[in-house]
């Protein structure tokens, strides 16, 4: 232990301030939290040193915490990255990694098609006050994907492989090939899949995020997003952090390790859960339509057969009443077991209705070129037994229908 005031005699004021703030020299089993804004060095010399980044230290929790770093060196050994940095939430690492890639006025950015609403947002409206162009593609056809990577040459190209929410499986590392070809820089959200399913990195993908809020805290009480990617891009996501200041408190941070400590048996029952559901759903014949990518009817069966793990087919299952906002509603305020709320990866399951929430930003005619119906709900599966969520969905649909 090593006291860091020593002096006894001064006021009760300044006691009061400084008595107590020891260090200790022990190694704990969990990552301890370090709350502190501020951090002392031994010297001013080390001090230069650490802010100049020539010694691995702290100074300022802007700059970089000890909890936080728990964190990224977690992840940076689950994704394989070479750079890792934690910001404050899943929409600031997509921001983070845009950053990161160099976009000035006059680039273009290439969307996929079916990305989560708010990441269409924050390049169509955000980023286009830069002065850059959003251009947006349909992933699943190859050939229309390469004509417009020829004639946009995109700087970026943005999606998801698992995507949000109809779940389908793009072609990665087919298209991370051809996006490279014409010197398109590619950011993966693998929010839906995890480490566990994909490790982009290992397939050229350049910067991969995460909502850590989802499946890597996985209890619903942590916000937070996660970039991964190659040494090149360390400097520029750790200015984005100093400068823009979107950092993950240490309190967050630790949760977030917490959770990942758990993630391979979470996730694994979740997905075990999802395709029992899913499969038990497609079986009653009373929706429109039922999607899990290992489900035979999905239109990406094939892609998601050959890249995702035999038993990891993602946790999310999605359907579609047969009936509008009503039947909606109805299904929404009849769940019982099932929780209606605008997020996934908790332990428990949750039902979003992408109309209001996910997509809500998006017109109707762009939601319905993604196959997004009024009857569209995303459910999240979570840890309770099958039947009662198998259940609990059934009761509500008959409800909705009936009503």
């Amino acid at each position: 232990m090593k006291e860091t005031y020593k002096n006894r005699n001064v006021a009760v004021e300044t006691m009061l301030v400084h008595a107590g703030n020891v260090r200790h020299n022990v190694d704990p089993t969990a990552l301890a939290i370090y709350p502190s804004t501020s951090f002392v060095a031994d010297s001013p010399e080390e001090l230069d040193q650490i802010m100049g980044g020539t010694m691995d230290g702290f100074s300022y929790s802007r700059h970089g915490n000890p909890t936080v770093e728990g964190l990224t060196h977690a992840m940076a050994q689950l994704e394989g990255a070479e750079t890792v940095i934690a910001t404050s939430s899943g929409m600031a690492a997509i921001d983070a990694a845009l950053f990161a890639a160099g976009l000035h006025a006059g680039d273009t950015i290439l969307l996929s098609r079916d990305l989560y609403g708010a990441s269409l947002n924050l390049a169509g409206k955000i980023w286009s006050q830069y002065g850059v162009k959003s251009v947006v593609a349909d992933l699943t056809d190859l050939d229309q994907l390469h004509a417009i990577l020829l004639k946009e040459q995109p700087k970026v190209l943005l999606f998801e492989i698992l995507s949000n929410p109809l779940l389908k499986v793009a072609d990665a590392p087919k298209i991370v090939q051809m996006a490279h070809e014409v010197g398109c820089q590619v950011i993966v959200d693998s929010t839906f899949t995890t480490p566990l399913m994909v490790k982009p990195l290992s397939f050229g993908v350049d910067l991969v995020v995460h909502s850590a809020t989802k499946y890597l805290g996985g209890h619903g009480d942590a916000m937070g997003g996660i970039v991964a990617g190659h040494a090149h891009y360390e400097e520029a996501l750790h200015q984005y952090l100093r400068l823009r200041g979107g950092i993950l408190g240490p309190f967050e941070a630790w949760l977030i390790h917490r959770g990942i400590q758990t993630l391979s048996v979470r996730f694994e029952r979740q997905c075990q859960n999802a395709w029992n559901v899913a499969q038990r759903l497609e079986a009653t014949h009373d929706f429109r339509h039922v999607y899990h990518p290992f489900l035979e009817s999905h239109p990406t069966f094939s892609t998601a057969k050959k890249l995702l793990p035999a038993e990891l087919g993602g946790a999310v299952v999605t359907i579609e009443l047969k009936g509008a906002r009503k039947e909606a509603y109805d299904f929404l305020r009849s769940l019982q077991v099932v929780r209606s709320a605008t997020t996934i990866g908790d332990v428990y399951t949750l039902c979003l209705y992408p109309v209001v929430a996910s997509h809500r930003n998006q017109t109707e005619q762009e939601r319905l070129a993604m196959g997004i119906t009024e009857g569209t709900m995303r459910i999240a599966i979570g840890l309770e037994h099958p039947d009662d969520i198998f259940a609990d969905i059934m009761q509500a649909t008959h409800f909705a229908y009936s009503s």
